[in-house]
């Protein structure tokens, strides 16, 4: 009864999708506005229903259904409960109804907040909202369902998976045990990580579309850009929420002492981040300015198809990545719909500006203005979008024109193709974070520009000048310090300037700068942002430029010399964990100078399967989880590459600044959110749209009496 739930509940959020779409379609044709909403409720409708599949399945999952062939995938006996909860998203299938889910939540929340101030583009935005959750319902429904059930069928030697009955004189099949959760997402991060992308992902669904109703209604002010701006705000936040997670992961998990390997799989989730971003930035000019129209349409345009570039490579096994899925039959159905939608959408955004109708109000009215830099900014962010997807989908795309006998080769482009090609973009994107915000909008001069950058450029060449003083004297990390000083101290100095003012008419420090962050949030949400970028920044520099590693075998009592640490290895030990795994833990005390600091357990973890044939548990994944001491300034890094006995190769890193990566985020992500959180001026400013555009639909309905 579970799994037949859960089908009915899919199957009719589809058909609710599915209607929506068309009602939608039909409703703008024939101008009928009651079909409208209609479509409009069975969009609505889409959220409880999956939100209902997603409970059956949770049920499932929790109660060990093993019959449903889902659940014994990605579930055991030793499972413990937590993990039962997030193994919804743990596989292909469950995963696809967690995306479908949170893509009808997203569209359930757009259509309750915009449906009035919003009104003529919103048949549009149920048009492209269902239309990317009707895709996917179809992966659900009819490819990967995640209620598909195990089958004995009489002289079968294997239970056959189907959603429903294969034959009359099937029955159901129950399994005694499950395989169990891949041991890679039994981590706090990969439980957090894959949810916050998937936010991000779906959340960028709903900024497009207002953008493709914009396209389709010829609205192309600046009206949709105030209403998708927090919704692509909300989904940047997640996907860096996202990325920041699962650098943690990987940092903590996987055992190689880094935190990003420019998998591509990593890769196809900082794609759309880079073109969001970029979207953020040039949506400011458009709203000020009137300018960016094109630009605009476009980078929306290009995040969209990056996000669902980035689910395709993550579930169709055309990339390989420890961080994919499984080969599926989802890859060609989900490339056919990149296509179309891609194509309809660029289609529409040529005609459109053929027409003129995206022409912006002004044009450039110095090199040295704000906007001029926002525009170059939008290059940066694309050009540096284009390496790395090319790095990124290189080899798959030449692999199929070799299979079409297009071309003889395939290319391979490695991690070391993307530091080189990377950093010529990012040198030019920290300089632009440093000198944006100290130009004026519209006339600058290069003049003035000058006198505001004095006191940054001084500051960040006094801290190059430090750094070569106390040793430093790699040119990369020296320039990469400087830029990075340069943009935080340009940041500092535009708060200053306002904190200044105010305090010069009385107010204290304190009060001055609360009062200027709750007047203003978005701005300095935004400065908060660029102070948490500067400080992930010298993170990266730090543990890039200066990490040291070695590998040695240690005997009990050994000791091991890594910069200013010592770590004595004291032991090895077996235990066995709640969830069954076993586990090797060496015992090492780690000391700096004389002084003991910590004691670390780095450990190795071996899972076990359950085997239907033989009815015993077999080994099945091997992981190295580190022991670390961290500081503020650094971290002492240790795993077990391979032990004998009590005899132990341990693999050491120490990380300088690493944990700025980390701090970095968690500033990046509080800056978010003062952001996101209106602000008096931007409600007046709301307040004030409203009542334009009431007037001047007033004075269109008077012309038109």
């Amino acid at each position: 009864m579970v799994a037949e739930l859960g089908i009915v509940t899919t199957g009719l959020a589809f058909l609710a999708a599915a209607y929506a779409l068309i009602a939608a379609l039909i409703g703008v044709y024939t101008r009928r506005d009651r079909l409208i909403g209609s479509a409009r409720n069975a969009a609505l409708l889409t959220f409880p229903l999956l939100t209902a599949a997603c409970l059956v399945l949770v049920y499932g999952l929790l109660n060990h259904e093993y019959s449903i062939a889902y659940v014994w995938q990605t579930t055991d006996n030793a499972t413990p409960t937590f993990y039962l909860y997030t193994a919804l998203w743990g596989s292909q299938s469950g995963s696809l109804l967690f995306w479908s889910w949170l893509m009808s939540a997203f569209t359930f929340a757009a259509l309750l907040i915009n449906w009035h101030s919003e009104r003529r583009l919103m048949p549009y935005v149920i048009v492209a909202t269902m239309a990317t959750l009707g895709f996917f319902l179809i992966l659900n429904v009819f490819i990967e369902n995640p209620f598909a059930r195990y089958w004995s069928v009489p002289g079968s030697t294997a239970p056959q998976v189907a959603v429903f009955k294969p034959a009359a004189d099937a029955t159901l099949f129950h399994p005694a045990d499950g395989t169990g959760l891949n041991p890679l997402l039994r981590h706090l991060g990969m439980v957090i990580h894959p949810p916050m992308l998937y936010l991000g992902f779906v959340g960028f669904v709903i900024p497009f579309a207002f953008a493709f109703a914009a396209l389709a209604t010829g609205q192309l002010g600046s009206s949709w850009i105030r209403a998708t701006r927090n919704w692509a705000l909300v989904a940047w936040l997640f996907l860096s929420l996202g990325l920041l997670l699962g650098g943690r992961w990987a940092y903590d998990v996987l055992g190689w002492g880094g935190y990003w390997g420019w998998d591509p799989v990593e890769n196809a989730a900082l794609l759309p981040w880079l073109t969001g971003t970029a979207f953020l930035h040039s949506a400011v000019v458009q709203e000020k300015r009137g300018m960016l129209k094109f630009w605009n349409m476009l980078l929306i345009i290009s995040t969209f198809f990056l996000v669902i570039l980035g689910t395709f490579a993550t579930r169709s096994g055309v990339v390989s990545s420890v961080h994919a899925f499984a080969e599926s039959e989802i890859g060609a159905p989900m490339f056919a719909f990149l296509g179309l939608s891609t194509l309809f959408s660029v289609a529409l955004l040529a005609w459109r500006q053929e027409r003129g109708d995206l022409r912006g109000t002004d044009e450039l009215d110095s090199l040295f203005s704000r906007e001029s830099f926002f525009l170059l900014n939008n290059w940066l962010f694309l050009g540096l979008t284009i390496v790395i997807l090319w790095g990124t989908w290189a080899e798959a795309i030449t692999t199929i024109a070799a299979d079409l006998g297009l071309r003889d080769t395939v290319i391979n482009l490695g991690p070391d193709y993307f530091p080189p090609v990377v950093r010529p973009f990012l040198i030019g994107l920290f300089i632009l974070m440093g000198i944006a915000p100290l130009a004026a909008w519209r006339r600058s001069t290069a003049e003035r520009l000058g006198r505001a950058v004095v006191v940054p450029l001084l500051l960040s060449l006094a801290v190059m000048l430090l750094l070569v003083a106390t040793g430093t004297t790699g040119i990369w990390a020296l320039l990469g310090f400087g830029l990075v000083a340069f943009a935080g101290f340009a940041t500092l100095t535009e708060i200053w300037k306002g904190v200044a003012a105010r305090h010069r008419r009385g107010e204290n420090y304190w009060q001055a700068f609360s009062t200027l962050v709750a007047r203003d949030r978005r701005r300095y949400g935004g400065y908060f942002i660029h102070l948490g970028v500067v400080v992930l920044g010298l993170g990266v520099i730090g543990s890039t430029s200066f990490q040291q590693i070695t590998q040695q075998t240690l005997n009990v009592g050994d000791r091991l010399d890594l910069g200013p640490y010592t770590m004595v290895y004291r032991g090895l030990s077996d235990a066995q964990a709640e969830d069954g795994r076993r586990m090797t833990i060496a015992r090492a005390d780690v000391y700096k100078g004389d002084q003991l600091v910590d004691e670390i357990r780095p450990r190795r973890d071996t899972f076990f399967t359950f085997d239907q044939r033989t009815g015993q548990l077999t080994p099945s994944t091997n992981m190295s989880i580190p022991g670390a001491y961290s500081t503020l300034t650094d971290d002492f890094y240790a795993i077990i590459t391979f032990w004998e006995g009590n005899r132990v190769t341990f693999r050491v890193y120490l990380n300088p600044l690493i944990n700025f990566v980390w701090y970095g985020g968690i500033i990046l992500i509080l800056g978010t959110l003062v952001a996101l959180w209106p602000s008096r001026r931007s409600e007046v400013a709301a307040q004030v749209a409203a009542v334009t555009s009431s007037g001047v639909s007033s004075e269109r309905a008077g012309a038109g009496r």
